[in-house]
């Protein structure tokens, strides 16, 4: 059950690679001669339909693939912090955690599919992943999380070459849909978010700053649950390193997770995390997907927490 998320998504990705090699296939179809047999006349119409649908999905992927790279900064999507540009990809995450008294929560398949439909629009159809708590006194909990959604769209930006930039407007939910109380947040919760982002290229390699910025609005007893401000930083550089004729593009990176309450049952409280990372990729598959491996350390910097220490592994496929 932990990895069926992991299937689906890659299922769908097999599907759509699947379908773009017919679309190849279908335009190398030679054209029908002069007085062909009727049995031929019926198959051409039989592919109409078929070519008439990959013409739309040629036009949809060459927008994916102008707005992507013509229209933005090409950045990596960092381990924890949502990257204010429009990415299409699909992503599954891992994470381990320790919190004290012996509390360690495992989380499988995280994240999900994300898909620009319009030219300044993303969609990312999260997965509930599933997650394990090992608790005190050898209790033992497990059940998948609740249902995430987040719609972004991009107000400005200017591609690496020019301004490097981009200024964009999310809305995160996530659906109470977890299975147990350990695991769910037992309420919907809503996060409007401004997310920015500057680059500067140097002799030495592209430094990038990206940043999401908003509270998180539950849909019930917020004065318990409060509204909590969320400011996640990632602070990127990014070159290739030399490994005899391969050249690995890396992004190391850092990123700072603060959290303040200011109302609720831990107001005052604020927490900070911080996350040394590298990512490796993107690594081209075939003509429009790429491959992308990253692993980071995330640790709590203030007492107030809600866990010591946690591994986190992202793996992803863009298609673009």
């Amino acid at each position: 059950m932990k990895q069926l998320f992991v299937l689906a998504s890659l299922f769908g990705l097999g599907a759509a690679m699947t379908f773009d090699c017919q679309c190849a296939l279908a335009q190398t179809l030679p054209p029908l001669a002069p007085g062909a047999s009727a049995t031929a006349t019926q198959s051409a119409q039989v592919y109409s339909p078929f070519i008439g649908f990959q013409e739309k999905y040629d036009e949809w992927l060459a927008m994916v693939h102008r707005t992507h790279e013509e229209e933005q900064p090409d950045w990596m999507t960092p381990i924890v912090t949502v990257t204010p540009t429009l990415q299409q990809e699909i992503r599954t995450d891992y994470g381990f955690a320790f919190a004290p008294h012996g509390l360690q929560t495992f989380t499988y398949a995280g994240k999900g599919t994300e898909v620009i439909p319009t030219e300044n629009t993303e969609f990312i159809f999260g997965n509930p992943s599933y997650v394990t708590k090992n608790l005190p006194a050898d209790k033992h909990t497990s059940g998948f999380a609740d249902w995430p959604f987040l719609f972004k769209y991009r107000l400005l930006s200017s591609p690496s070459e020019a301004g490097n930039y981009v200024l964009t407007f999310m809305l995160s939910a996530s659906f109470a849909s977890g299975s147990t109380r350990f695991v769910s947040a037992n309420h919907d919760l809503f996060s409007p978010l401004v997310g920015f982002g500057k680059g500067i290229i140097t002799r030495y390699g592209e430094f990038v700053y990206q940043a999401t910025i908003g509270p998180t609005v539950p849909d019930g007893e917020s004065s318990k649950l409060g509204t909590p401000v969320a400011w996640n930083s990632a602070f990127q550089y990014h070159n290739r390193l030399q490994v005899g004729r391969w050249a690995v593009p890396l992004w190391p990176e850092f990123e700072t997770t603060w959290i303040a309450y200011p109302n609720g049952e831990n107001r005052g409280q604020q927490q900070l995390y911080l996350t040394p990372g590298i990512i490796a990729g993107r690594f081209r598959l075939s003509e429009h997907a790429y491959f992308v491996l990253g692993t980071g350390y995330q640790f709590a910097a203030t007492h107030a927490r809600a866990f010591n220490h946690q591994w986190l592994v992202t793996m992803r496929i863009p298609y673009f």
